[in-house]
């Protein structure tokens, strides 16, 4: 091959070469008269009454989206500043999906926080962290209030962008905002749509781990087990803070610890309205504090998730977030009003692809059911399991 090209005359490469040039000029203002057209009818159903406002809104965001990571600039993604649960199941899901429609998807810069660049690694290397510019208790108090973002305006917001610029040495670039994906999906929240419009944008697959190097060396105690199964327990709106749950807490933990070690997931400082639930050490229960280093708390909590062989805890996010590392995933609620339903359905569906029969989210009513599925988990049910026929 080297010397077929060798005989070629240099004229006849500089011809190929204008050439490519010229289709890719063609292409390019190709796709400009596509977006054109595309905003022009979105407009025009819009004025003859055929598209309302919010249908308008959303059909514009995800066309602002499109033209940002289909042209071949690097492109700023967030900041993402919400809910963990929404991070895992629909935000990164669609920057996945966008990533592949243009080569501006190969090129995204990521503003995150608590440390959350292992999620992101599939996408890019390039991060930011919002905890490395400011504070806990000054991130709380600027995302106090609602957290699903769909002003692209805050004040917080752009001056996040403006330091990634500064960080990265950026120019006037895309931003793919979170406003756009909470426009897009806004349907299926307002009960106006099923779960397949998120499935139309969004791509499902496993993470992958965080490399040692993302683990701060005294991040985790000397003295934990190799072999364990992690708890993350916290009170919120599908799992309230009373004296039932927190007894079916301490009486789980210890159910559990007489299986196997138990790691608890827990955090001295607070990122939003969750509270964790309080566990003891002992016997067969391991406490760790990931929030000691609030910037990298929620790389430290996945690289223990990761490596563990199952996951207990409350229905949310980080039950989300084991199954996607292939770590089965067991979670509970008390409040079935406390979440969305179709939460739990898109959940349900992403998982039982990404991990068949690896995530289970129950009642908390239901727990006299779940002893026989943590068993599953041990190496002595693994090897008697392995040798039934």
């Amino acid at each position: 091959m080297k010397e077929a090209a060798a005989q070629v005359p240099p004229s006849a490469l500089a011809d190929l070469e204008r050439s490519l040039h010229a289709v890719n000029r063609q292409l390019g203002e190709l796709r400009g008269v596509l977006h054109q057209q595309a905003a022009f009818t979105t407009e025009a159903l819009h004025r003859a009454g055929w598209q309302s406002d919010e249908e308008a809104a959303q059909q514009a965001a995800l066309q602002r989206a499109l033209r940002a990571v289909r042209g071949d600039t690097d492109v700023i993604v967030g900041p993402w500043t919400g809910e963990v649960g929404f991070e895992l199941l629909y935000w990164i899901p669609f920057l996945t999906w966008l990533a592949g429609q243009g080569p501006g998807g190969r090129r995204m810069v990521v503003i995150s926080r608590g440390g959350a660049a292992p999620w992101y690694r599939h996408l890019t290397s390039r991060y930011l962290d919002t905890l490395d510019l400011m504070t806990p208790d000054a991130f709380r108090e600027a995302t106090a209030g609602r957290k699903k973002q769909h002003d692209p305006r805050r004040a917080l917001d752009l001056d996040l962008i403006r330091q990634a610029r500064e960080r990265f040495g950026l120019g006037e670039v895309p931003v793919v905002h979170p406003s756009a994906m909470f426009r897009l999906f806004m349907a299926l929240w307002r009960k106006q749509a099923t779960v397949e419009l998120v499935e139309s944008f969004a791509s499902y697959g496993p993470l992958t781990p965080p490399a040692p190097p993302d683990m701060p060396a005294d991040a985790v105690p000397a003295d934990l087990p190799a072999d364990y199964v992690v708890a993350k327990f916290y009170f919120s709106k599908a799992f309230p803070d009373t004296a039932a749950n927190r007894a079916f807490v301490a009486e789980t933990i210890g159910r559990v610890s007489r299986q196997a070690p138990v790691v608890v997931l827990s955090t001295a400082v607070r990122l939003d309205e969750h509270s964790d639930a309080e566990a003891r050490a002992g016997s067969g229960v391991f406490v760790v504090d990931a929030h000691r280093q609030a910037q990298v708390n929620l790389t430290v909590q996945t690289g223990l998730i990761a490596r563990a062989r199952g996951f207990i805890g409350t229905y949310g996010g980080f039950a989300y977030l084991a199954p996607f590392y292939g770590v089965p995933s067991l979670s509970f609620f008390s409040r079935r009003s406390g979440f969305e339903s179709h939460h739990l359905e898109l959940a349900s569906r992403v998982f039982d692809r990404v991990l068949p029969g690896g995530f289970l989210a129950v009642e908390r009513s239901t727990a006299n059911l779940f002893d026989p599925a943590t068993e599953r988990w041990t190496p002595l049910a693994r090897s008697a399991g392995a040798a039934s026929p």
